[in-house]
């Protein structure tokens, strides 16, 4: 133990790399409560937790997710708050009303809200001499289609967008995957298009202290679901991404977690998006790494993930073999390689069931919401917590 016992609460547990958060400030002896809006949600049964609580929707019932947090802070002398998905938006934007009480790891709003409005992140790369696309932005059908229409091979999604959904292309895996005529961008809500660049997808994350980088790791996932999420990962050495997010986060004074989307292509690595929050990333740091990234003392160099840690969701490599049976060769590999299980592991097993069980939110979202078909997972695991401006 590096620092004196913090009590932490971790918000959106359904989240993997939330589960990951727990067990590590658990194992390091910290006292960590948690919260989500639903009881089946997996990192809510970590034998790590002290505590598990349910809020009200950020996105549907915000007022109320505010108030539940402040309660849970109060109630349990909570001392330092770790939001792990868009639920930190509506934290943030709240942050008088927990300045005194609790410190929440996230930087200010207007910082969160550039980086996560892939336009305005796509504007500060550019400034900061980072290989971006290409980029049309349509703010109508119209506009849409003459771009797509003008790439030949296009790659299209939303400004406000996440985890493989609503991603619109015509070449690749996905291609057809959304339809052109589904797809309706507004002055409010744009849509970036893009030519579609083919590469190795490298990924990132970070952790920050007020535009000081302490902690880096990137990861490849070399088995996705869908195409659009990785469900087997693999940390990797990439020092071109650790200058890349270093001078992202010291031209923004960033603080907390942040992640990094890119391709590497043969020209060199393109920076696709950013995620102003944890991913898998957290995957590859020791509980000791990620106890000093988060409480100190803060190191002289940015410590970095150890190299070839892997992981894997074995449910997902599952599912993925019944839905996809010709793939099924390919998900056996992993399901029986050397990867570790993330949801359940020795001494923590509760989450790895509670994986399955989570399922039913799955069922309710598409019972009452309905879905695009291809990622309706995704969709309903993202829908009540995610901020779309």
């Amino acid at each position: 133990m590096t620092t004196r016992p913090h009590r932490a609460i971790v918000t959106t547990s359904r989240m993997p790399f939330a589960l990951d958060m727990i067990r590590k400030l658990g194992k390091q002896g910290h006292a960590v409560h948690a919260t989500d809006t639903f009881s089946t949600a997996p990192g809510g049964h970590s034998s790590w937790l002290e505590g598990h609580h349910l809020t009200a929707s950020p996105r549907y019932d915000t007022e109320h997710f505010i108030e539940d947090l402040l309660r849970i802070v109060e109630e349990h002398d909570i001392d330092v708050l770790l939001p792990s998905f868009e639920d930190a938006f509506y934290i943030v934007r709240e942050a008088d009303r927990f300045a005194g009480k609790v410190e929440v790891f996230a930087p200010p709003f207007d910082v969160m809200l550039q980086l996560h409005d892939k336009d305005r992140m796509r504007l500060l790369a550019e400034e900061l001499g980072i290989t971006v696309p290409k980029t049309t932005v349509a703010k109508s059908d119209e506009e849409l289609w003459r771009a797509a229409e003008d790439f030949g091979d296009y790659f299209a999604r939303p400004v406000y967008s996440r985890g493989g959904v609503q991603l619109l292309t015509n070449a690749g895996p996905l291609a057809g995957a959304l339809a052109l005529e589904a797809c309706h961008p507004t002055e409010a809500q744009p849509w970036l298009v893009q030519p579609f660049v083919r590469g190795k997808d490298v990924c990132t994350c970070s952790v920050a202290h007020h535009g000081r980088m302490v902690a880096h790791g990137a990861y490849v996932h070399p088995r996705e679901i869908e195409h659009a999420g990785g469900i087997v990962f693999e940390s990797v050495d990439e020092p071109e991404t650790l200058a890349i997010a270093r001078t992202i986060i010291e031209a923004t004074g960033y603080h907390g977690h942040i992640s990094l989307d890119f391709l590497r292509t043969d020209d060199g690595l393109v920076l696709i998006e950013c995620n102003p929050r944890p991913t898998a990333g957290l995957f590859a740091m020791s509980p000791q790494m990620y106890e000093r990234a988060l409480f100190g003392p803060l190191p002289d160099e940015v410590i970095e993930a150890e190299v070839g840690v892997r992981k894997k969701y074995s449910s997902a490599l599952i599912r993925d073999m019944f839905l996809h049976w010709r793939e099924a060769p390919e998900d056996i590999k992993h399901l029986f390689s050397a990867a570790k299980e993330h949801y359940a592991e020795p001494g923590d097993l509760l989450p790895g069931l509670y994986q399955l069980l989570s399922y039913s939110h799955v069922i309710a979202y598409r019972l009452h919401v309905g879905g695009h078909a291809s990622n309706a997972l995704l969709e309903a695991y993202f829908d009540d917590v995610l901020f779309n401006g």
